[in-house]
């Protein structure tokens, strides 16, 4: 049975992190699911790097300190593996988001999508409506 890879993008951690978010209790639970499944679970630093900066903003330097700590500390454990934006990939995700007709998806979108194909993602895992414009599986949903 194949084991299902699952990408993480920045409003999935927000969700996680903050128990303000709308979203946060069905965030918690899905990662427990997916947690129990095993699922390969891959984000990119461009996202880390977006839901520190946004982690910071809404809830201060401590909160985006822990939450860096603990990605860190899973990415040791390999319960969470990185996907570092290459050259080449950045500069992939640009010409595709400058070729694009689409308004939802905005250039970040595009460096994961990037991983997505690089990393053969089955799901992603987010909250961000932007992805009904992308024909890939998103959970829990919007």
């Amino acid at each position: 049975m194949k084991i299902m890879t699952c990408f993480i993008d920045t409003s999935a951690w927000i969700a996680i992190v903050d128990k303000d978010d709308p979203n946060h209790q069905k965030s918690s639970e899905y990662l427990e699911q997916i947690l129990q499944k095993n699922a390969k679970i891959i984000t990119n630093n461009v996202v880390l790097d977006e839901t520190i900066d946004s982690i910071k903003i809404k809830s201060g330097r401590k909160l985006a300190e822990d939450f860096s700590t603990i990605i860190d500390e899973s990415i040791l454990t390999i319960n969470l593996r990185m996907d570092w934006v290459s050259r080449r990939m950045r500069r992939n995700a640009l010409l595709n988001y400058l070729k694009s007709s689409s308004k939802e998806l905005k250039l970040r979108h595009f460096f994961i999508i990037e991983t997505i194909k690089k990393k053969k993602i089955d799901i992603i895992f987010s909250f961000d409506p932007a992805w009904k414009s992308y024909d890939m599986a998103v959970a829990p949903g919007y």
